[in-house]
């Protein structure tokens, strides 16, 4: 692996705001080595335009590829073959309808730099919405927890709280943490990666990594909408798949209240 950082943007049908997104990669202006690569999963509105003329005005910054439609509308196959393409040490996401602040990339893979023994660089994100008469504002998620390397703490302040798309992670580690075909594959692959890799940093001096738009997030076309406990059941039950060796249990007590707890030794 080279030195450098690798951002993957999996792309269908966001032709309201993908410019702003690729702009804000565009315009990062850091001094550390990066790439960008766009997956395109066969969008029919317009995205795949824009997209692709990125990738022919700015080379050094993008590499723009087009899915011809393989009959699964969902980031995973986009993502993993980012992954596959990726030839640098450090990875990181970005979701088409959210933007990418100046600066997260030199702090984040720098630090990872000087911290050989951390897998894992993350910190909070602004988020963009509108108030009741359409006027936008910012409100700043940032984290209030230190880490401890207990897995069973971050399920519940941790692993659910870290934004999927404001860490760097190692693409060596990531090869061997692809992501699978379920319901929050993104939440599902976080998990997996902090369980298999606990050490991680959480950086609480800055929300710069992402501004995640709310204004642009209502497309579900990669998704089906399900009930909370729902989905909480589905994770957990896709966790205890997905990772063999997991020694935590869980159960949906009366009050829908989720429980937590390390197996008990045989």
């Amino acid at each position: 692996m080279e030195k450098g950082f690798t951002l993957v943007i999996p792309l269908y049908n966001k032709i309201d705001c993908i410019r702003g997104t690729l702009n804000s990669v565009l315009y990062n202006h850091g001094n550390y080595p990066f790439k960008c690569i766009i997956v395109d999963d066969d969008s029919t509105d317009g995205s795949s335009e824009i997209g692709e003329e990125y990738g022919i005005n700015y080379p050094d910054v993008f590499e723009y590829y087009k899915i011809k439609h393989h009959g699964n509308k969902t980031p995973v196959y986009a993502r993993n073959l980012g992954i596959k393409l990726a030839e640098t040490e450090y990875i990181g996401f970005l979701d088409a309808d959210d933007e990418l602040c100046k600066g997260f990339i030199d702090r984040g893979c720098t630090f990872l730099d000087e911290h050989t023994e951390y897998s894992l660089y993350s910190n909070g994100h602004k988020v963009r919405v509108k108030d009741e008469i359409g006027i936008e504002y910012y409100t700043v998620r940032n984290y209030s927890f230190t880490w401890t390397d207990d897995f069973i703490k971050s399920l519940y302040a941790g692993a659910q709280d870290i934004s999927f798309c404001s860490s760097i992670y190692k693409t060596e580690l990531v090869l061997n943490n692809l992501f699978t075909d379920v319901y929050n594959e993104d939440s599902i692959f976080k998990t997996k990666y902090i369980y298999k890799y606990p050490h991680v940093y959480i950086d609480n001096s800055t929300c710069e990594t992402i501004i995640w738009n709310t204004n642009y997030s209502g497309s579900w076309e990669w998704n089906l909408p399900r009930t909370n406990l729902t989905m909480i059941t589905e994770f957990f039950n896709t966790i205890r798949n997905e990772i063999p060796d997991f020694d935590y249990d869980f159960f949906i007590d009366e009050t829908d209240h989720l429980n937590i707890k390390k197996k008990s030794p045989e």
